[in-house]
């Protein structure tokens, strides 16, 4: 009896005691497959060609793909292609296409392999970033206050020469804008013109002398080594870097301004409203040829009379701009942009009116007709039974928030046998046909309540069991007109 007393805490302890001993027992270590090693990418460098990437690797069974993944800078997206590997162990590459100027001097590329894994993971290796230069020429360098100027012809006096014009007028707009430059602007300047259209590319149109890059910050020019001292070379170098601190000044992520008030404030800045541009904008107002504002949005037009003519415009509505609200008002007006408004929302803001308003005052000023808008319009309304709306209206044209749309007339085209009206006629048959498709619906739900009396008659008899009406066949109904033609898409914006 004693024994037994004691033999509960005993076994308990012996339980006890082996629980701890399974617990301190060390279990073998878990081994997890490494993730791959990945090669950092060598890249060579062929100007006009390629940037050649390359790496070397071995990879495990559980490697299902191999990319590349190139940014470039400026743009927000990466650039991805797959790459043929060997898990044996072998070399693989990729050669990133920059002819005819689809990548621009002064540019930093970066690239790194990324491999996905059988379970879903991907694994990227070390990036490599490369700076795409234009190795062929021999290239003297000078720097100033804001910027940084490369030219091949000329010698010292030219560079000094295009320094100054550039950061006097860095310093300039700055000033007027009250924004500050504190990142580096690189100013390449090509004395020969195959040279400098090799890097714009093929794109670019005949009378292009200078372009600037404002996400990249550089400004390409074509100078020869004579023309330095031209009054021509005062007013591209001025205006192209306008651009840049114009871009400074409206950075945000949301929306972008106009074109015309962008190119308008460069020309105006740079050269001013020239009589030549006033001969062309009265030229337009008497012709009736003005474009409207809304017309110089995005891209301006590539035929040369009004490709001038945009340019014209928009100094025209800048020099209106600043004579009508004052220097301030325009100072005001480009700020507000970088608060990422729309235009509406600045012109209000700055000028107490909307862009509507706005390019009234200056049609007003000018005195010209507003143009008359050119494009894609609402589709007049198609016709559809009275009764449908009530009280017997047809409804007229959707109004649009699109201040360049004009409604097209409503046209009433009587039929062509003189006994009514074609809208008429076909809004009769519609409603006929719709009435007969009723009539169908409803006899064929008879049909059916008539199969289910019948069905449950057979189960519990009924006193007068009905008759199946017999359904007759459905009329098509008449389908809605066709669509029309689609607008065409919107053209390229910068």
């Amino acid at each position: 009896m004693e024994v037994s007393r004691r033999s509960g805490p005993v076994r308990r302890l012996v339980a006890a005691t082996a629980l701890v001993v399974a617990v301190s027992i060390p279990t073998a270590p878990v081994t997890l497959a490494a993730d791959p090693i990945l090669p950092r990418p060598s890249a060579t460098v062929v100007f006009l060609e390629t940037i050649d990437f390359e790496g070397t690797a071995t990879f495990e069974d559980d490697v299902v793909r191999l990319e590349i993944v190139i940014d470039v800078e400026g743009s927000e997206r990466s650039f991805i292609a797959d790459l043929p590997f060997d898990t044996a162990g072998s070399g693989f590459g990729y050669s990133f296409t920059t002819t005819g100027g689809s990548l621009l001097p002064n540019t930093d590329v970066t690239a790194a392999f990324r491999v996905t894994l059988a379970d879903g993971r991907t694994v990227s290796g070390p990036s490599v970033s490369v700076r795409y230069d234009d190795t062929r020429l021999d290239w003297a360098v000078r720097s100033g206050e804001f910027v940084t100027v490369r030219w091949t012809a000329g010698g010292s006096a030219f560079g000094r020469r295009a320094l100054q014009i550039a950061d006097d007028a860095v310093r300039d707009v700055t000033h007027l804008l009250g924004v500050t430059e504190s990142e580096p602007i690189d100013f390449y300047i090509y004395a020969s013109n195959d040279d400098f259209y090799d890097v714009i590319g093929p794109g670019a149109r005949e009378n292009v002398g200078g372009e600037a890059h404002p996400d990249i910050r550089t400004l390409f020019a074509q100078i020869s080594a004579a023309q330095i001292d031209d009054p021509w070379v005062g007013t591209v170098i001025p205006h192209e870097l306008t651009h840049l601190v114009f871009d400074t000044a409206v950075a945000n992520p949301y929306h972008y301004p106009s074109r015309w008030l962008n190119e308008g404030i460069a020309v105006y800045l740079s050269e001013g409203y020239t009589p030549g541009d006033q001969r062309a904008v009265e030229s337009a107002v008497s012709s009736g040829a003005l474009m409207p504002l809304t017309a110089l949005e995005g891209q301006f037009p590539t035929a040369g009379a009004k490709f001038g003519l945009a340019y014209a415009e928009s100094a025209s509505a800048v020099e209106f701009l600043v004579r009508e609200y004052g220097q301030p008002a325009l100072v005001a007006l480009v700020r507000s942009y970088a608060g990422g408004v729309t235009d509406d929302e600045a012109f209000e803001a700055a000028l107490g009116v909307d862009v509507a308003g706005f390019e009234a005052a200056w049609l007003a000023d000018l005195g010209a007709e507003a143009p008359e808008p050119y494009g894609p319009l609402n589709a007049p309304p198609g016709p559809v039974p009275p009764d449908w709306i009530g009280g017997g209206e047809v409804p007229g044209p959707v109004e649009t928030a699109s201040s360049g749309a004009t409604p097209r007339p409503t046209v009433s085209t009587p039929d062509q046998r003189g006994d009514g009206d074609a809208t008429t006629i076909f809004a009769g048959l519609l409603v006929a046909g719709l009435a007969a498709g009723a009539a169908g619906i409803w006899l064929g739900r008879r049909r059916q309540a008539a199969q289910h009396a019948a069905a449950v008659a057979r189960v519990v008899p009924l006193v007068a069991p009905p008759t199946s009406p017999t359904t007759p066949t459905s009329p098509t109904t008449p389908s809605g007109a066709p669509d029309g033609p689609e607008a065409p898409p919107d053209g390229p914006r910068p």
